[in-house]
């Protein structure tokens, strides 16, 4: 009997070290398939977990009497693995975007005053209380960048898109600052400041 049949067997049999020598033998294969993926937030340690129970399983589904070789069959099945890793990882990404709508949309799309009537949020007052204010602080060319945005268009015509995506990352800086500073009046200090008991 073959050195990975006996391994197999001991492993289905709840061998655990079969299995981390069966694991050991392939982990090159492992080391291998790992270049070619990445899933945010996984490390050496998460790495070899995930091959370590797909060896396992693979162990317990394995067949090897059509003269199939294990090595073959574990490379089909941790890379089918990794890759539903790396599936399930885009589409949680991929919810958190679905969910998120711009303010300047729904300022365009005329939902925000639906939106600020809804919500009570600080964040979202602070916005709508600092728009009005920060017209005049815009120079010319943020002007007619920040009207672009309100309309929805991405591009202006008198503009490389070069200087548009400068001119938008001016406009909200300004915003920000705006923001920043009403942030540091005393009311908000005070409703950030925990009750006294």
């Amino acid at each position: 009997m073959p050195i990975d049949e006996t391994l197999i067997a001991a492993v289905t049999a709840g061998d655990s070290e079969a299995l981390e020598a069966l694991f050991q033998k392939y982990l090159p294969l492992v080391n291998s398939i790992r270049k070619h993926y990445f899933v945010r937030l996984f490390d050496d340690d998460d790495w070899c977990q995930e091959a370590r129970l797909c060896c396992y399983q693979s162990c317990c589904r394995f067949d090897g009497r059509r003269g199939s070789k294990f090595g073959g069959f574990f490379k089909y099945c941790f890379t089918n693995h990794v890759r539903g890793l790396v599936r399930r990882e885009m589409a949680a990404k991929r919810k958190g975007d679905a969910d998120n709508v711009s303010l300047e949309q729904m300022l365009v799309s005329g939902k925000l005053q639906a939106a600020a009537e809804n919500t009570e949020t600080n964040v979202l007052d602070t916005y709508l209380r600092h728009i009005p204010d920060l017209w005049p602080q815009l120079s010319g060319q943020q002007q007619s960048v920040w009207q672009a945005m309100l309309q929805g268009q991405t591009v202006v015509e008198t503009m490389t898109p070069y200087q548009f995506r400068c001119a938008r990352a001016a406009c909200r800086e300004k915003l920000t600052e705006l923001m920043t500073e009403d942030c540091t009046t005393a009311e908000i200090r005070r409703m950030s400041t925990p009750p006294r008991v």
